[in-house]
């Protein structure tokens, strides 16, 4: 009896574990740098080439670091971009950027559901927005809960759109809280700078 008793105390910490995120990523990160910004990631993300001109400007997957690997049964497929594109300000770019949330065809959001948007201090001087949706992908049968963050440069008259994304199977999106998607969001978020 004992003995069942070891094996179902630790399984149940192996899921409970397993289920959270393993702040140890926030351990060793490596640095991104253009000479328009700088943002840290977690050092084992893996970077990955993207062709100039097309497409984001920076392209990042972390899935398996940080996260399950999997849940119900699914792959949680972990990415973060970067895009810069051209708005006349801050409001614009914001603007934009939820507006562009709904154009996708692909995308089935909850019921009366409305996305969430907070004027944030990106840097001492800077404002941007951090903004955060959720919605079904179709073409790839998961759910997606997504945060971006959203910054106007002066340098360039350019918006930046930094995102992260996180597809699982989970059409009650209890994932994003079992896994404090916002408060991860945010942390990413807080290792990003513009260089004016």
């Amino acid at each position: 009896m004992r003995i069942i008793a070891i094996i179902l105390t630790s399984v149940f910490l192996s899921i409970q574990s397993y289920a959270q995120i393993d702040s140890n990523i926030w351990d060793s990160l490596k640095t991104i740098k253009t000479e328009n910004y700088e943002f840290k990631v977690p050092l084992k993300w893996r970077q990955l080439q993207t062709q100039v001109g097309q497409g984001p400007e920076q392209l990042i997957e972390g899935s398996g670091l940080g996260f399950p690997s999997t849940y119900n049964g699914s792959p949680v497929i972990v990415t973060v971009f970067f895009v810069k594109s051209k708005a006349r300000n801050l409001e614009e770019a914001k603007d934009n950027c939820l507006r562009g949330y709904k154009e996708n065809p692909d995308r089935e959001f909850p019921e009366n559901y409305n996305s969430g948007q907070e004027k944030i201090a990106v840097m001492s001087d800077m404002k941007g927005y951090f903004l955060n949706t959720k919605f079904y992908r179709k073409s790839k049968g998961l759910n997606q809960s997504r945060f971006d963050l959203i910054v106007f440069s002066e340098k360039t008259n350019s918006s930046y759109m930094y995102t992260l994304s996180i597809q699982y199977n989970d059409k009650s999106y209890k994932f994003e809280d079992e896994n404090n998607l916002n408060a991860f969001a945010k942390k990413l978020y807080s290792y990003f700078q513009l260089i004016i």
